[in-house]
């Protein structure tokens, strides 16, 4: 999210009568936002970033069988919640986004992994957040119109929740008239209330989305793929055209995206399940060389890397204009495809293209 919020994250002891009230009694506190973790995986750290600066992580260790954290909220925004030594042996790998809002406490219960909560969480805590694994999985889940029309009919069924305003920016961004049959069946209190900055936010990152997603152009599928020669991440130049001769995925990210960063455990997987037939090059973007180093050791991403500089005509020739943006190409060097977002769809692609 693009809202600029100062906030002070710390990591605070679980008490046991916390713990004794975990999915119920729990009381937020005015101006802050606690989360509570009390998960079965072996993790002892988690991390924790708001989306508007993804590289400004605390590390939460695990006390009591729980992680406990709370920040100092002034309105409603997003957060990621990593476990980092997972991600970075792919085993057991798990990021979150969750919404944090002010004077509210978070809770999941049970085994996350592989990004898929309602596999094994279980979400409560608050009065806002008491139907939040269902919230979670639709939030997840919209990719097109049936989607978000399963939205409308949770807000149909739950008129006057607040907890609704979790919906508007991936119902607006795939059917933007759903957007406002869902805004208009917001009752005033919701909507001009402590989560307006948040919806309205939402709002215009849908509209900005849906407004770039008409007006690009992916890359004609069948041309020639723009060859281009870039440093890769031993400081030597690599060229398009000498990754000739197998299917090639061009991946544009940033190690300030949290978007691509929450793809790299499938990314990781697929690479391993065809990477006898594919390679993977990872474009980095809009980041320091230092950032971008350091990014792909946190991460350890097994592919080629290369450092896209600002400024450079690759960003017109391929056509992006958001992150991550997948290109498919293939082995003769022509457009397969182009995917903008982190879209199970893509994966869909590489199944039915290698099946």
């Amino acid at each position: 999210m693009k809202k600029t919020t100062q906030w002070l994250m710390v990591a605070i002891l679980v008490f046991g009568g916390l713990l004794k009230g975990f999915a119920q009694d729990v009381k937020g506190e005015p101006g802050k936002w606690t989360f509570i973790a009390q998960l079965t995986n072996s993790e002892k750290v988690l991390l924790v970033s708001p989306t508007n600066d993804i590289d400004n992580q605390t590390e939460v260790t695990k006390e009591n069988g729980a992680f406990t954290f709370t920040v100092n909220l002034t309105e409603a925004q997003d957060y990621l919640i990593f476990n980092g030594s997972a991600l970075k042996n792919n085993k057991n790998g798990f990021s979150l986004l969750v919404t944090a809002v002010p004077g509210e406490v978070l809770t999941a219960k049970g085994f996350c992994n592989d990004n898929k909560p309602s596999g094994g969480l279980t979400f409560g805590g608050t009065p806002f957040y008491q139907d939040y694994t269902k919230i979670y999985a639709l939030r997840e889940t919209v990719q097109n119109t049936e989607d978000a029309q399963q939205a409308i009919s949770y807000a149909k069924a739950h008129a006057g929740s607040e907890a609704c305003a979790l919906l508007v920016g991936p119902v607006g961004c795939y059917d933007p008239d759903r957007l406002k049959e869902l805004l208009a069946l917001m009752p005033p209190k919701v909507r001009n209330g402590r989560m307006k900055g948040y919806i309205d936010s939402e709002i215009a990152e849908a509209k900005e989305y849906v407004q770039q997603k008409e007006r690009d152009e992916k890359l004609p599928v069948g041309s020639v793929a723009p060859d281009f020669t870039l440093e890769d991440i031993n400081g030597q130049p690599l060229s398009l055209k000498s990754l000739r001769g197998k299917y090639l995925i061009l991946d544009f990210w940033g190690s300030w995206c949290g978007w691509c960063i929450k793809g790299f455990p499938d990314m990781k997987k697929y690479y391993q399940k065809y990477k006898d037939k594919l390679e993977i090059l990872g474009m980095d973007c809009n980041d320091t060389k230092v950032k971008w180093k350091r990014a792909v050791e946190e991460h350890m991403l097994p592919w080629k890397h290369v450092y896209v500089p600002k400024g450079s005509d690759i960003y017109d020739d391929y056509r992006i204009s958001g992150f991550p943006t997948k290109v498919i190409i293939s082995p003769e060097g022509k457009v397969v495809n182009t995917v903008i977002g982190e879209d199970p769809m893509f994966y869909d692609m590489l199944d039915k293209l290698f099946k």
